[in-house]
């Protein structure tokens, strides 16, 4: 951010703040009223939904929904959760019967819902992602479709490692490397986002670029940026607020009560602090997520 920007910015209102956000989680029909991310996972035959609540690096509170598609009353769809570091070591979700895997035992239409709140797999630091098999059958059944899903951590852990860079010197254009000291607003999110585990980098640089950027990656196909209600901000999540000239000037990790985590401008530090005057040029909010189908080939 550039000098005496928070003047400048009480001097804005943007009419992007009334617009309408995608993607914002309905309490009714999904059961978690404001999940960090959801995930289908299905084949012919069997369908998983679950709905995923970052709490930490280390801690998620998953809600689980298997349902029988198929038309074989024999076949008993399998579901099966696992947390993964960057390296892929892995720690089993251990469902109510005890087991690492739920099986349903019905037949067509029919669906069981469960719900484990703030799981901390001991074995995993950072839950770089969670791994998500479902399958049509058991295999004494002979079971013909599997297919496997993950969900990244990626928000949450890009937070923490923000957190760590706390009391170093703003600078104009900084990263936190030797050749760039210290960190300006969208340098403290490049520097955070970059060194997680099977994040695959940021492409653009400048708070405006990732604003665009974030734009136009919605799709909840493979990478994306979820666009994120006022209403539903989660810590970690990134605001984007127009503080000069250019749609966007500056970029914060939304911190909770009022508060984010920024290099706010030439003589801070990097800090928490109150919102004050930016919140009156917010543009959008985004939550950096990442979701990607597993070859089971």
């Amino acid at each position: 951010m550039k000098p005496g920007i928070i003047a400048s910015a009480v001097a804005f209102l943007v009419a992007t703040t009334s617009a309408v956000f995608v993607n914002a989680p309905s309490a009714s029909a999904d059961g978690l009223s404001n999940p960090s991310g959801t995930l289908t996972t299905e084949c012919a035959g069997a369908s998983s939904f679950l709905q995923v609540d970052w709490k930490a690096g280390d801690r998620v509170t998953i809600r689980w929904r298997v349902d029988d598609t198929g038309t074989a009353s024999n076949f008993s769809p399998v579901l099966r959760i696992q947390a993964h570091d960057a390296d892929h070591s892995s720690a089993p979700f251990t469902f109510p019967s005890g087991d690492a895997h739920f099986v349903l035992n019905s037949g067509n239409g029919t669906h069981e819902v469960g719900l484990k709140s703030d799981w901390n797999p001991e074995a995993i630091g950072n839950i770089n992602h969670l791994r998500v098999q479902i399958q049509n059958g058991t295999t004494a059944q002979g079971t013909n479709c599997v297919e496997v899903r993950e969900i990244y951590n990626w928000s949450m852990i890009g937070h923490k490692n923000a957190m760590a860079k706390r009391g170093v010197d703003y600078v104009l254009g900084g990263e936190g490397t030797p050749a760039k000291p210290g960190y300006d607003c969208s340098g403290l999110v490049y520097a955070s986002y970059n060194p997680i585990g099977n994040f695959p980098g940021w492409p653009v640089r400048r708070a405006v670029d990732m604003w665009r950027w974030a734009e136009s990656h919605q799709s909840p196909s493979k990478f994306y940026a979820k666009s994120v209600a006022w209403s539903d901000l989660k810590v970690g999540d990134l605001i984007f607020y127009k503080t000069t000239d250019e749609a966007v000037g500056h970029v914060s990790f939304w911190e909770g009560d009022g508060n984010v985590l920024d290099a706010l401008e030439p003589g801070t530090k990097v800090s928490v602090h109150p919102e004050g005057g930016l919140r009156n040029v917010r543009v959008a909010a985004f939550r950096i997520l990442g979701v990607a189908t597993v070859p089971t080939d």
